[in-house]
């Protein structure tokens, strides 16, 4: 079969293209995968899609790799970059629950390297494809990556309020950036020039954040071992800068030599040593530092070099650089206590994590969610009546507009709490008046703009009437207004 595709092949393929370069996390992404799919699908699951969308595509793509794929005459026929994004969208989507059960073995394996079990028909279909040995490697890593950006992400940030839908949104392009194909092409093994700084209070998940982007970079694979070349992690180093006094800081941070200053026995690799060419780092708590320490991280990040204390042998830092703060850093800076051009090679992405009040005001049915999910850890074997009764006591004791000032780690420390007392106690002073027409911004000066009481407005709706037609229909909205509204930051 040589003959040319046709009008309708060309255009399934073009639509498969559109919807392999989207945010996963977008209500766009799911928008473009519908029209792959048949009217029929309704509501079933996502195992259930994922059966359907894949015999929709064996049936428009076996026929092409059965002819040689990108070196059939339809291809050459057809744009050759499209067609080459669609096979891989597909193989992509064949292979993702056998990614994602690698991504459980190899975090049981921890630091030892576990051979990819599948690896010999994956790489027979990127070759069916018409791919040469070198891109077959590059294309499997890039599947590993993004199955695991996917994993870590949508496995460890939970609720469906707006904040929280834009905050996955934000991840998944802190890592593959908006734009794809410019990934594909030009970034994906040169990421650690892309600096993220975390902002948020105490207990909003900055760390598991951090780990999610961390535990998510572009790890080369080695086709002739069938591994990849190091395990994500591994890859992934974390450091408290607060846990640590001044004086031991600069060890844990650079590392130093043996008989350096007193009490070093031996020689210690430190936080950046321990980074690999392919890794990440985070330094949580960033804005404890001190002006000394600040000035030698600085050095780091600019010039990616460093020396152990009591040695002057540069070693060089290649991995990517996380950074978190609970502390307001814009007032540390206008104090003086946190260097301006440190902030500025730390600021490449800014990423503010909501609070959980801000989460329940958007969304309030956020609350029952997200303790299904952390009583599922503390008790795996608990019953859909077990969260209930738990869910039931916390709304019962639950101060009106309560501030949760310990964020989603307080709610896990209540939750527990529960479990041992069957009550549970808040402090009822800890409570916010703020108003549906007040953003985080607009509080401090009582002045919300027209768009911020059109957002919140629309917010406050939702959360009370639980879907967007509704809003729409009290607004005089059209759908996609409420939707926008929902979604833009405040």
């Amino acid at each position: 079969m040589n003959k040319s595709l046709s009008h309708d092949q060309r255009c399934f393929i073009q639509r498969v293209a559109e919807t392999a370069f989207v945010n996963p996390f977008s209500d766009h992404f799911e928008t473009l995968e519908d029209r792959l799919l048949p009217d029929s699908v309704g509501n079933a699951t996502e195992e259930q899609r994922l059966t359907i969308l894949l015999d929709v595509l064996t049936r428009h793509f076996q026929p092409l790799l059965q002819q040689g794929g990108l070196n059939s005459k339809a291809c050459r026929d057809a744009d050759r970059k499209t067609v080459m994004i669609s096979l891989l969208y597909f193989l992509y989507r064949r292979y993702q629950l056998r990614f994602d059960q690698f991504i459980q073995d190899q975090l049981l394996a921890a630091g030892d390297m576990v051979r990819l079990p599948f690896a010999d028909v994956l790489i027979d279909d990127l070759i069916g494809m018409g791919l040469d040995l070198q891109r077959v490697g590059k294309y499997i890593a890039l599947f590993f990556q993004l199955r695991r950006g996917y994993y870590f992400i949508s496995h460890g940030l939970h609720g469906h309020s707006p904040s929280m839908v834009r905050l996955r949104m934000h991840l998944w392009n802190n890592i593959f950036t908006f734009k794809p194909d410019w990934y594909l092409d030009f970034f994906c093994q040169q990421m650690e020039d892309f600096s993220t700084l975390l902002l948020g209070a105490t207990g909003t998940g900055k760390s598991m954040i951090a780990q999610a982007i961390g535990s998510s970079g572009f790890i080369p694979f080695d086709l002739e071992k069938r591994k990849f070349r190091e395990s994500f992690t591994k890859a992934y180093q974390a450091i408290n800068l607060s846990q640590y006094p001044a004086s031991l800081l600069e060890s844990e941070l650079f590392g130093h030599r043996k008989g350096a200053f007193t009490g070093a026995i031996d020689s210690h690799q430190g936080l950046f040593a321990r980074c690999s060419s392919h890794g990440a780092v985070f330094i949580d708590e960033i804005g404890d530092i001190d002006l000394p320490t600040q000035v030698k991280l600085l050095t780091v990040l600019q010039e990616r070099t460093f020396c152990p204390v009591g040695s002057h042998e540069q070693q060089r830092f290649q991995g990517r650089v996380i950074a978190a703060t609970n502390r307001d850093i814009e007032r540390l800076r206008s104090t003086g206590q946190f260097r301006n051009d440190l902030y500025y090679r730390l600021c490449t992405d800014v990423i503010t994590v909501p609070s959980l009040q801000q989460r329940l005001q958007e969304q309030p049915e956020e609350l029952s969610l997200l303790i299904g999910r952390i009583l599922s850890r503390i008790a795996p074997a608990g019953d859909k009546e077990l969260q209930n009764r738990i869910v039931r006591i916390i709304r019962r004791s639950l101060p009106r507009n309560y501030a949760w000032p310990g964020n989603v780690r307080e709610l896990e420390q209540r939750i527990r709490h529960v479990c041992l007392t069957g009550e549970a106690v808040f402090d009822k002073h800890d409570t916010a008046s703020r108003g549906f027409g007040q953003t985080e911004e607009s509080w401090w000066t009582g002045q919300p703009s027209a768009r911020q009481l059109l957002q919140n407005y629309c917010r406050h709706l939702y959360a009370r009437e639980g879907s967007y037609e509704a809003v729409a229909r009290i607004t005089g909205l059209d759908r996609r207004t409420v939707k926008k509204n929902l979604l833009l930051e405040g």
